[in-house]
């Protein structure tokens, strides 16, 4: 498979691009990594000369805290760019860390640049990619200050079912292999291990969603939903909107 790809999949799920787009993209050179799980990509402080695309695995975006202590603040499938805005900020005020094994292709800042004047319109794309993840973060804000521990975990749930689907990523029975541990989703949710397997109960109890050897399977699409107060429009995908 060509390492462009999956962003191309993902530019496609978010916005449309032109023949001229595509053949652009395919310029590219990519450079590949792999990670090994728990490996940093970038690290707090950090001053990065290429942006990243996840090609295979799933990774996490974390700030860190001087006592040691991190908190997860968003999960990154398969065709994202989640350090895209490091080519107009050039520190890393947060990491990035491989959640399973991961393949990354990185594209050099210079490249990048190079191709963004050609096309408007592919340049407005990227920006849509980096708005996006803005559109996340404030989500979890909210799943972490105000909606409480069951909607919280509902939403995240909504979401990552939603953004698995729009790349090709569910089985054929609508289910996704979650990568995460329980301790890794009570990161990202500010919970307990103990509070987030509670939780997770009451959702499986609900008969709404269960997490069941490896695989999150939806059971009620519109009880979840409605357990979340979901509304995918923040997600900004094609078939939404």
């Amino acid at each position: 498979m060509p390492f462009i790809e999956p962003l191309i999949t993902k530019l496609e799920s978010i916005g449309t691009l032109s023949a001229k787009d595509r053949n652009l993209l395919d310029s590219l050179p990519i450079v590949s990594r792999r990670l090994t799980p728990q490996e940093y990509l970038l690290h707090q402080g950090d001053r990065p000369t290429n942006s990243a695309v996840v090609l295979e695995g799933v990774m996490a975006r974390f700030q860190e805290l001087p006592d040691g202590d991190r908190q997860v603040v968003s999960f990154h499938l398969r065709g994202d760019a989640p350090d895209l805005h490091t080519l107009f900020i050039n520190r890393m005020d947060h990491s990035l860390v491989a959640i399973t094994d991961c393949l990354v292709g990185l594209i050099a800042h210079t490249e990048l640049r190079h191709i963004m004047p050609a096309s408007p319109s592919l340049t407005a794309l990227l920006w849509r990619v980096t708005l996006i993840d803005a559109a996340v973060f404030r989500q979890w804000i909210a799943n972490n200050g105000r909606r409480g521990a069951l909607a919280g975990t509902a939403h995240l749930l909504c979401e990552l079912i939603v953004r698995a689907r729009a790349i090709g990523d569910l089985t054929t029975d609508e289910a996704w292999r979650m990568p995460f541990t329980q301790q890794q989703l009570g990161d990202a949710l500010g919970l307990s291990l103990v509070h987030t397997n509670r939780t997770l109960k009451t959702l499986r109890e609900a008969n709404a969603a269960v997490i069941d050897r490896g695989y999150l399977r939806v059971l009620d699409w519109e009880k979840l939903q409605q357990l979340a107060g979901f509304d995918p429009t923040y997600l900004h995908l094609k078939h939404e909107n």
